[in-house]
């Protein structure tokens, strides 16, 4: 979807929000009795492109704080992205002024649809993306490749372990390994996540483990 049409299209969804999220409206609750309520946008569930696309940054960068594109997985600490200080430096940009904070936050020339909406802070609305960031992420892309390179034997050792495993009716037995495995979803995540620990126990240094 284009980004104008993105945009144009939560613009529209968001609006009611403006005005509630301020003046609040009636709604019957749980308890049957009528209550004001002030509802407003306090989780934002979307990918990582999409949180880019959301806060306005780049994709080389993190939509939540101000860490340089080079210094990503760095223990270093960065200072958390600001709604109002953001807004402000895009509404520069747009009337040419081109300030330097654009360039430096990494950000990208995006209406926000969020500009307007009460008590929301949208860097902080964005819940966990389990799948890519834990399961993709940290396990597939970061812990199954650097196990393998401690591994003497690399992915053939892995895979001899995988498949030498006691059967169990509450495990998923990959009997042909897992470097042949064409496509990685949530259950194969999770099924060589209950035994990765058991399978490279004895194939690796102790401080690995």
């Amino acid at each position: 979807m284009p980004t104008s049409s993105f945009i144009s299209v939560w613009n529209h969804y968001f609006e009611p929000l403006k005005t509630t999220g301020k003046d609040r409206m009636e709604m019957t609750c749980a308890d049957g009795w009528i209550h004001n309520v002030y509802p407003i946008l306090a989780a934002y569930i979307a990918n990582f492109p999409e949180q880019c696309l959301v806060t306005c940054c780049m994709e080389s960068r993190c939509p939540q704080c101000l860490v340089p594109h080079n210094e990503h997985g760095s223990l270093a600490w960065s200072e958390p992205r600001d709604q109002k200080k953001t807004i402000e430096i895009l509404r520069q940009q747009a009337e040419g002024l081109k300030p330097k904070a654009f360039i430096s936050q990494g950000l990208r020339p995006v209406k926000p649809f969020w500009a307007d909406l009460p008590y929301t802070d949208i860097f902080q609305c964005f819940t966990p993306n389990i799948h890519h960031q834990l399961h993709k992420g940290l396990f597939k892309d970061h812990f199954i490749s650097w196990c393998t390179e401690a591994v003497d034997g690399g992915s053939d050792e892995i895979n001899r372990c995988f498949k030498s495993m006691t059967r169990h009716p509450t495990l998923h037995h990959f009997k042909k390994g897992i470097s042949l495995v064409s496509q990685w979803t949530g259950n194969e995540f999770k099924n060589m996540e209950k035994t990765f620990l058991e399978v490279i126990t004895g194939a690796v240094d102790k401080q690995v483990i």
